[in-house]
């Protein structure tokens, strides 16, 4: 069995919106994952919690009611046996939280898009264009990886869950996409087709689990502030942000409370859709 009890601290507490559920959480260890976490367990559901890093997951969280899982959610043969271990112990899910994402491939390619977006910032300061050339710089590999994680393990945990959200007499599953799905800028094309399939992945499996009493449903946030967005030269921050009616950074804890309500039964009537909390870059 892989999972492995893990603590944070809970508040005990009146009408809590998720008591009794089951959730399972990826990208966990950080970020957006890491709020929901939090913000889950203090509403009272029993939260499975999911990354690439046990030891991050360890020092994350501290109290009951939360079990940790290291998994590589690209590799759908340990997927399906967390799951199983999911099944096993608990005999159904309630909730998926499909927030484990990359932007780039590894640390060069990352490295490549700064050096290319603060090329891009410099010539418009001198009144210049600047071409990229994201599409003919991107390999095979660099490409096959980024939907890897974002798009692949974003399936393989929907197609596990779905059972057992079956078993339980419904469910809800959020699955994370990105403002870059829904407005067109120049960037490696992985991340944004990656997010963009995630999108029409939903809105079939709305339509498929929906007889189910099973909601899918996606979250597109814009510029959130995330080890993600802070490891960007600050630069480049700011003008992402200065390109936004709402001009700062979301904090990881308002989008988990987009994802609250969509989980919980606030949002029951929700299902194939797309919420975009974005500061208004996208309206």
């Amino acid at each position: 069995m892989l999972l492995r009890a893990c603590a944070i601290k809970t508040t005990i507490g009146l009408n809590m919106k998720l008591e009794g559920k089951v959730a399972f959480i990826t990208g966990a260890a950080s970020g957006i994952g890491a709020a929901t976490v939090d913000l889950f367990v203090e509403e009272g559901a029993t939260v499975i919690a999911a990354d690439l890093s046990m030891a991050k997951l360890s020092a994350k969280f501290n109290g009951p009611r939360i079990e940790c899982v290291e998994l590589d959610v690209s590799n759908s043969q340990l997927v399906n046996t967390v799951f199983a271990d999911i099944n096993e112990k608990y005999g159904k899910l309630d909730i998926l939280i499909n927030a484990a994402g990359i932007n780039a491939p590894t640390k060069e390619a990352n490295d490549k898009l700064v050096r290319a977006n603060i090329s891009a910032f410099e010539a418009a300061a001198r009144g210049e264009r600047f071409l990229p050339a994201f599409l003919e710089d991107t390999t095979d590999e660099e490409f096959a990886q980024v939907l890897a994680v974002n798009l692949a393990g974003t399936f393989y945990c929907l197609r596990a869950a779905a059972p057992l959200m079956k078993k339980a007499g419904g469910g809800s599953v959020v699955n994370i996409s990105s403002v870059a799905a829904l407005v067109g800028v120049p960037m490696p094309l992985y991340y944004p087709a990656s997010k963009a399939a995630v999108l029409g992945m939903t809105r079939s499996a709305a339509g498929e689990l929906a007889p189910y009493n099973i909601r899918v449903n996606a979250v597109a946030p814009g510029a959130v502030d995330t080890p993600l967005l802070s490891s960007q030269p600050p630069e480049i921050m700011e003008k992402i942000i200065a390109m936004q009616p709402i001009p700062r950074a979301a904090q990881p804890s308002e989008i988990a409370q987009t994802l609250l309500f969509l989980a919980s039964e606030d949002g029951a009537y929700y299902t194939g859709q797309t919420l975009c909390p974005s500061g208004g870059i996208y309206m």
